[in-house]
């Protein structure tokens, strides 16, 4: 049950990713870190109050409150990677952020299986022809180096986030989730405010924002049971297969070419 949970996780977590990196360059990074996070905020607060799941736990609050700090951060650099490089690689290269719970897990003594052997086989030698095939990775104005660097960066903090919140949904899932996204929305708000870069967006940007919002906390709703139920690293290799749905919506509704190493 829970491998099904964490292919779902994928699948939406791809849709997110080309959600929130369709308008890049175009609207403020912190602009769509705010519609997404308060969308996704708001449908685990549904989603807690539907199914009498939504426990404000202070141990999980805690857990959700830096976790949502640490993703915050992962996420704003995948906003700047994309603005620099291609959204398939920046999201490929970010899905290595699934070797940090996965080593998590051996160190804490799980055993290991042949699918997650499997998986982190297919991260590294991603990683590889994605360093080797360097050239023609950038966007135009952009620059392939600093993405990788960004979506690198952005793979440590997601990682990282992932054991946090997994530390904090022992009690209720959709209670650290929905506590989560609130560090995200007060700096994103904050900094728009401050900066009084607020800029009118179309109603298709912020349908599309919204709609990526959603997908976020259904995928990260469907993460933590499967993790909650199996084991973290295992769960963390098959949702790190989200880049391929990304890839294939860049390659389908972008028409974003590709080389035969990507």
């Amino acid at each position: 049950m829970y491998t099904i949970l964490a292919l779902l996780s994928a699948g939406l977590l791809g849709i997110w990713k080309f959600g929130i990196s369709l308008y890049r360059g175009r609207i403020s990074p912190y602009a769509v870190l705010l519609l997404s996070s308060a969308s996704a905020a708001a449908t685990y607060l549904l989603l807690g109050l539907a199914s009498h799941s939504l426990v404000l736990d202070a141990e999980d609050m805690n857990a959700g409150f830096w976790g949502g700090t640490l993703n915050f951060i992962a996420t704003l650099l995948i906003l700047k990677a994309v603005e620099q490089g291609k959204m398939g690689v920046v999201t490929g290269i970010a899905a290595t952020n699934a070797l940090i719970p996965l080593f998590y897990s051996i160190a804490t003594g799980e055993k290991i299986t042949l699918l997650a052997i499997a998986g982190v086989g297919i991260i590294f030698i991603g990683l590889a022809f994605f360093f080797i095939s360097r050239s023609g990775l950038s966007e135009p104005g952009g620059s392939s180096s600093y993405a990788i660097i960004l979506a690198v960066a952005a793979a440590l903090f997601y990682g990282l986030d992932i054991l946090v919140l997994d530390l904090g949904t022992r009690v209720s899932v959709t209670g650290t989730l929905f506590i989560s996204q609130l560090p995200q929305v007060i700096v994103a708000l904050g900094v728009l405010l401050a900066s009084r870069s607020f800029k009118r967006m179309s109603f298709k940007a912020a349908f599309v924002i919204s709609g990526a919002g959603v997908a976020l906390a259904l995928a990260n709703t469907a993460f933590f049971t499967a993790a909650d139920l199996g084991d973290i690293g295992v769960t963390s290799v098959l949702a790190a297969l989200s880049p391929i749905v990304t890839a294939l919506l860049a390659l389908v509704l972008l028409h974003e070419t590709m080389t035969r190493t990507e």
